[in-house]
């Protein structure tokens, strides 16, 4: 990241909090992976930094520690905000983002009690650098499935070249612009209907103020006073 988002060190606890306030609504990774090589080109100045990071490959697991583990989501929610919210999101749900009939058969089989330490030596990313280096987490995913094929079991790789579809996605989703469209229907103007006006016009008029002795102005040439010297 150029720069980082925070170097505040509590930060992280307090995003996944926001998570499960329902703040914030899913979790993602901004990967585009380049070596320390690359990433120098902006050492001293960070607008040239290549961005991107390593994440697709440790969110999960950084999310289930840091989240479910840790007490502050539970695994209802982590679903909801690694799955189904992204799918929804990107308008493809319930095409992706849930297990029913009908629905694409992307499945990622949890060992909630495994643990692992992630390090540039043992991860997949072509870099020679990991964010979370060092880092270890509870949850491990054991088996992924997609489109009803094993492409990932006993820690290895299992997918063949080409095997990708293209997906058409709808503009529009419904859980990014109904709020919006709601929002703006209920500042709208209302038009009031109101009978016309039939009560009195003047105040002598009104029922209340019969007793009431008026009377009659004079209009003079010539102020109390007498009239103005001023001149301009």
């Amino acid at each position: 990241m150029s720069p980082p988002l925070s170097r505040d060190p509590s930060t992280p606890n307090a995003l996944m909090r926001l998570l499960a306030a329902g703040e914030l609504h899913l979790t993602a990774t901004d990967n585009c992976t380049f070596d320390c090589h690359q990433k120098s080109l902006g050492k001293d100045d960070f607008t040239k930094i290549p961005n991107g990071v390593n994440g697709v490959e440790d969110r999960m697991s950084v999310v289930w520690d840091r989240g479910v583990h840790a007490g502050i989501i539970d695994p209802m929610k982590f679903v909801a905000v690694t799955s189904t919210m992204a799918a929804k999101i990107f308008n493809c749900y319930p095409q992706k983002g849930r297990i029913a009939v009908g629905s694409d058969a992307d499945i990622v089989i949890w060992n909630a009690n495994a643990t692992r330490t992630i390090s540039k030596d043992t991860h997949h990313h072509a870099i020679d650098f990991n964010i979370f280096e060092g880092m270890q987490v509870h949850g491990v995913p054991e088996t992924t499935i997609c489109r009803g094929r094993i492409v990932w079991a006993n820690g290895q790789l299992r997918t063949v070249q080409g095997a990708g579809r293209f997906v058409p996605l709808p503009p529009d989703s419904q859980i990014v612009f109904s709020a919006v469209d709601n929002r703006g229907k209920a500042l709208e103007p209302v038009k009031v209907i109101r009978s016309p006006y039939e009560a009195p016009s003047t105040l002598q008029a009104h029922d209340a103020n019969a007793n009431i002795v008026v009377k009659p102005t004079v209009r003079t040439a010539i102020p109390p006073g007498g009239a103005s010297s001023i001149q301009f």
